[in-house]
This record gives structure tokens, sequence and C-alpha cells, in this order.
């Protein structure tokens, strides 16, 4: 799975130098979804609602691999540098089966919202085996509704955009894939345009 780790503009020299360093309490990254709007969530996020000072940031983006776990996958609230919690995924394939089952869940609770499948179910297992059954019909009779369901923007940010990564270990430099820009160009194109007056 690709990942992004979102890092000031004026870091990303140092970054591209010595990889990705991870904070106390582990790496924080996003799963690439490939959805420009959703992969940048969080740097939005940080910029306007002020989660911290407004800064230009770039995403480096680069492959999770077994060294980097255990991982943490699940919201941010509760899991932040301030929170204790568990990195409870071990393996890469867990890591895919915890991935398909959010997308899987959030599939099954729209076709129980649809059918009014749900109402008067307030334990948390039941809603849990119902969502999950309920998509996996849909997959048995519609193979396709997963695909589509990932290609639907409206979808994969209802489902993942407070989502986040939490890896164990640094990323070292030579695992950097790319580096994308907040916006749509970067840093230094955007200089030279204002030094310009383009």
């Amino acid at each position: 799975m690709l990942a992004v780790h979102w890092t000031p503009v004026n870091e990303t020299k140092k970054v591209l130098k010595n990889g990705i360093r991870k904070s106390k309490k582990g790496l924080f990254c996003f799963p690439l979804t490939g959805h420009k709007h959703l992969d940048k969530w969080w740097v939005n996020f940080f910029n306007q609602y002020g989660v911290r000072h407004k800064k230009k940031y770039n995403g480096i983006v680069f492959q999770i691999q077994k060294e980097d776990l255990p991982a943490y996958f699940g919201h941010w609230i509760g899991a932040t540098n301030r929170d204790d919690f568990k990195k409870e995924i071990n393996d890469l394939k867990s890591f895919g089966k915890q991935y398909r089952e959010i997308l899987l869940w959030r599939i099954g609770e729209e076709i129980a919202r649809a059918n009014n499948l749900n109402n008067g179910i307030y334990d948390y297992k039941i809603i849990d085996k119902l969502y999950l059954e309920l998509a996996d019909r849909e997959m048995m009779n519609n193979a396709s509704a997963l695909t589509e369901q990932l290609n639907s923007i409206d979808f994969m940010s209802y489902t993942l955009d407070d989502y986040q990564i939490v890896l164990s270990n640094s990323i070292s430099a030579d695992r950097i894939i790319k580096v994308m820009p907040q916006g749509n160009e970067f840093g230094r194109v955007l200089r030279q345009k204002k030094k310009y007056g383009l």
C-alpha cells in the first residue's frame, strides 16, 4: 500500500536527504487513494481548522513495508501524539484485510440505511456483523461493487477522510517514491510566478 506523509515545504530537502523521522508515537501518514482531494485531506485540515500554524506542505509518498509494522489504522481522534493507542496491525495481509473491511463496512452501512435495516439496533457488534454481511451479499450479486465505490470520491471521502496510519518506524530516504505539492504546483514554481508577476 502506498502512503503519504505531509511535511512543511521548508523541511522537504532534509526529508529527501535523511528520510521521514517518526515522532515518539510513530510515523503518521495517510493511505494514498488516487483521489487528489482525499489524499490532501490532512493538509487541508491542518490549515483550515487551526490544528497547526498555516504552512505550505509537500506530500512524501512511500510504500508501506513489513518493517514499518506494527501499525495503527483508524480514526485520528484518540490516536494523536498526545494519546496512548495500540498499534495492532502486525503484518501486511492484516493491513490489507482491515482496509478492505473498512470499505465493506461503509458499503453495508449505505445498504442498511437505504433499506431501514438498522433501526433499533444499538449493539455495535451486531451492527458491524450486519453491515459486513450486507456488503458481502452485495459483492456476490455485483462483483464490481467495490471497484465502483473505490472510484467514487464521495464514497471514499465519506469513508476515509479522517483516517490515518501510524507506523512504528522511520522511512529511509531511498524509500521515498515521489513528492507531491499541497496545491497543483510546487513552491518553487509559485515563487517564480510571484517573482515575475505571472
